[in-house]
């Protein structure tokens, strides 16, 4: 049996990949965790999927936790959220869960978000019988914007692509990027993106640093998808090698997005855009990457057509008709939009 191993396997990515994989006889799934004593760890346990230790900041606990696999989903965070809830209630801000965005900034993250992006792709080149290689990343905004337009939590992720590139080109050719677009989760549990109650009214306000008709590039149901996709990679085999699968189920304008929002919840609701300024009083730094995300988007709404000759698409791996969009993913969050 092939062995997949998973890291983020607690987070809504990993988290798809291993309940989708853990239901295909083909695949044994194994999830890397800082801590297998954990809460989190032991739900995984129960469900038959076996854990075992590892670290991103640790190559040697990486190699150890790599043996014998045959594909491996790399995924690190960006830490930057600011007392975000998890869909399960859980805060966090744990200790993997740092906060360095506000402590250390934007590019301190991203720093040590690269290395650890490094570390889990060099520790996989020393694996002798993987593969397949899906590393989660974000399009190079600054590199399409000519650099006027850097995005942090984008441009160091393809900086660990383009170490691979450049240092690993073993693992590079079997290697398959995927680009998970914006959640609909955000709607529900993160304060920077959660709309807003106005006292006594029974609206609610959408408040961010963007234009009402600029395009957000929607992941649909994140916590389905991602799993559904790595699926469909890891069947394409080497079809999908050297290629990015583009997670985006919708491209709304913001405005739109509102009013499915309001058909799912109930209540009425109206954006306000703001200057990058006034989100950075409210939120800070993290206000900031927010900003820098939403502003690329606006002059790049489309992100198939930032690298148009690498992608592989959703059709192209036989996944579209099990793909849940934008309103499926707001009504499983439904009790938590307000």
């Amino acid at each position: 049996m092939s062995i997949i191993t998973v890291l983020g396997a607690t987070g809504s990515q990993g988290g798809s990949v291993v309940t989708t994989l853990y239901g295909n006889p083909s695949w044994k799934v194994r999830a890397v965790t800082r801590n297998p004593e954990s809460d989190a760890a032991k739900k995984l346990i129960a469900m038959g999927v076996e854990v075992v230790a590892g670290d991103a900041d640790d190559e040697a606990s990486l190699i150890k936790a790599f043996g014998g696999t045959t594909a491996i989903f790399a995924l690190t965070n960006f830490d930057w959220y600011l007392g975000q809830y998890t869909p399960y209630g859980t805060l966090l801000l744990t200790v993997a869960s740092r906060n360095i965005v506000m402590q250390r900034g934007q590019c301190v993250a991203g720093q040590i978000e690269k290395q650890q992006q490094m570390n889990i792709a060099n520790a996989a080149s020393k694996i002798p019988t993987l593969k397949h290689y899906i590393m989660s990343s974000l399009p190079p905004a600054k590199i399409s914007s000519h650099g006027r337009l850097p995005v942090p939590h984008f441009d160091f992720k393809h900086e660990a692509y383009q170490h691979i590139q450049g240092n690993l080109p073993s693992l590079a050719a079997k290697m398959t990027r995927i680009w998970v677009g914006w959640y609909p989760s955000n709607m529900a549990f993160s304060p920077l993106m959660k709309l807003i109650p106005v006292n006594q009214s029974g609206a609610y306000i959408w408040i961010q640093p963007s234009k009402e008709d600029a395009i957000l590039p929607i992941a649909g149901d994140v916590q389905h998808n991602v799993g559904v996709v790595v699926e469909g990679i890891l069947e394409a085999g080497a079809k999908a090698f050297n290629k990015v699968a583009i997670v985006i189920t919708d491209y709304i304008k913001i405005s739109d997005a509102v009013r499915v929002w309001e058909s799912v919840s109930g209540s009425r609701a109206v954006y306000v855009g703001v200057p990058d300024s006034t989100i950075e009083t409210i939120w800070g730094v993290g206000g900031l990457e927010i900003a820098a995300q939403l502003r690329w988007s606006e002059e790049f709404p489309d992100w198939h057509r930032v690298e148009p000759g690498h992608v592989i698409s959703l059709e192209e791996l036989g996944v579209v008709s099990r793909l849940r969009g934008f309103k499926q993913a707001l009504e499983s969050v439904k009790a938590s939009l307000t």
